[in-house]
């Protein structure tokens, strides 16, 4: 195969941009109120089917984002170390509003050089990041 016939097959088979990461909910409600209400996620699409829901919810509505997924007899069970990261302009103020709407701060406000980064638990114990990312230089992507 020449050079020119392999790069398409290599653009071809390759992944052109990342969509959403499971997390799975006891309540697929109680989560899409943490996601809406405390992070300002939403809607991408829902899927009501005979056994689970699924719900894709993101920035502006527009992947990237997370799939919310309740399913009978499924009980979440979030890995201690796991998170999922968002991108924030004000990680001190998103926390108080985190917190004044009776959620957990797993770990409050603090400096990695230029950057801010704070923990917080959505309704099922999953770990949420909320950084500002300005000390970290990303291609593509408006600071």
């Amino acid at each position: 195969m020449d050079s020119e016939s392999q790069d398409r097959v290599y653009a071809a088979a390759s992944v052109t941009a990342f969509d959403h990461i499971r997390l799975d909910v006891a309540d697929i409600d109680v989560a899409e109120r943490f996601y809406a209400d405390a992070l300002g996620l939403s809607s991408v699409v829902r899927y009501d089917l005979a056994d689970r829901v699924i719900l894709q919810m993101a920035p502006d509505g527009i992947p990237a984002g997370i799939e919310l997924w309740q399913e009978r007899d499924l009980v979440p069970n979030p890995h201690p170390t796991h998170h999922v990261a968002f991108r924030v302009a004000d990680v001190p103020a998103l926390v108080e509003h985190i917190r004044a709407l009776g959620y957990r701060v797993v770990t409050e406000p603090y400096r990695i050089e230029q950057e801010t980064v704070a923990f917080v638990a959505d309704p099922d114990r999953h770990t949420i990041e909320l950084n500002d990312f300005l000390g970290r230089p990303t291609a593509g992507v408006p600071a």
